[in-house]
């Protein structure tokens, strides 16, 4: 009786060498050499990318606001760049107006009518 419970209490693996040979397998993969070298390489070569892009972008502000941005990862930095020119920080862009002259129109260059004929002239009165 007491023979068939210890029988019952053992795993199935139990006492059986891992693939290695080094003791039970418990479970772990390993990740080949040549894979892991392709997917480092690829990742080196990701930061060196994002990390030409916030070179190209710190040459966009003006040398005397530099010293504002701070010491973030790349991507990070690049996220934080484009948010504080969105903001105008850097005055790449001047905030849009608000309020009641807001939607007045004032692109329209001015209809020159001296070489119009008069039916032309009342033409453009009328709206469509």
């Amino acid at each position: 009786m007491e023979d068939q419970n210890q029988q019952q209490d053992q795993t199935p693996n139990q006492g059986q060498q891992g693939a290695n040979g080094n003791g039970p397998d418990k479970g772990e993969k390993t990740v080949p050499y040549e894979r892991f070298q392709k997917v480092n390489d690829a990742k080196k070569a990701a930061e060196e990318t994002l990390s030409g892009i916030v070179t190209e972008l710190l040459e966009d502000i003006p040398e005397d606001l530099r010293d504002i941005v701070p010491d973030l990862p790349p991507a990070e930095k690049i996220k934080w760049i484009r948010a504080a020119h969105k903001k105008g920080v850097f005055g790449g862009r001047a905030p849009e107006p608000n309020g009641p002259d807001s939607k007045r129109p004032g692109g329209k260059p001015p209809v020159d009518y001296s070489n119009m004929p008069p039916q032309a002239i009342m033409a453009t009165g009328y709206k469509s």
